[in-house]
């Protein structure tokens, strides 16, 4: 299997998540203390600089942020569960070609926020490539937001105290208004 197919791959199988009992038995894992939890996917090097990547991408404003909502461990858990052996091997060269890259560009091996903000910046939704690693960094990127995104919006925490949907009103209560269903 080539590189995209996988990449769309994940993509697709995180763009289905439901909430099955093994779905919500990863979420609760992921808000466990922190000494009891071990990732299962990624390395600590990675695990650090792919979450500074998410916090980045959803940054602690008057909401939680993704490390504060542990985001990256879920996104851990769930890519284990689903990625067959194969995908986990193109998704772990990925990241470490990704984070490769980086260092090189930046000539420094202390990655942090402020980088990959800059990154983000530059890269996200960009369509006119000067080299192929310029592609990659896209895409790879682009990726790596629709995961955030996504891990964010089954978060407990997200689910129950952000996004609150309501049906909408009934016909015994007309005078209130509601947020409509379709929120996200």
């Amino acid at each position: 299997m080539d590189r995209r197919k996988a990449i769309k791959n994940i993509g697709l199988s995180f763009g289905t998540i439901t909430l099955s009992s093994s779905v919500v038995s990863i979420i609760q894992g992921c808000q466990s203390s922190d000494s009891t939890w071990t990732p299962k996917f990624f390395n600590d090097y990675q695990l650090l600089n792919l979450e500074l990547i998410m916090e980045s991408i959803i940054p602690e404003t008057d909401t939680p942020g993704a490390i504060s909502l542990k985001i990256v461990r879920f996104t851990d858990s769930y890519l284990n569960a689903i990625l067959n052996k194969n995908d986990k091997e193109i998704a772990l060269k990925d990241l470490n070609k990704f984070l490769s890259l980086v260092k090189k560009e930046t000539n420094s091996d202390n990655l942090n926020s402020e980088i990959f903000s800059q990154y983000l910046s530059k890269y996200l939704d960009k369509s006119d490539f000067e080299n192929e690693n310029e592609k990659f960094i896209s895409s790879f990127l682009e990726n790596i937001r629709n995961l955030t995104v996504r891990s964010y919006r089954v978060n407990e925490y997200v689910m129950y105290n952000i996004c609150l949907l309501y049906t909408s009103p009934s016909p015994r209560d007309r005078q209130k208004s509601r947020m409509p269903s379709s929120a996200w």
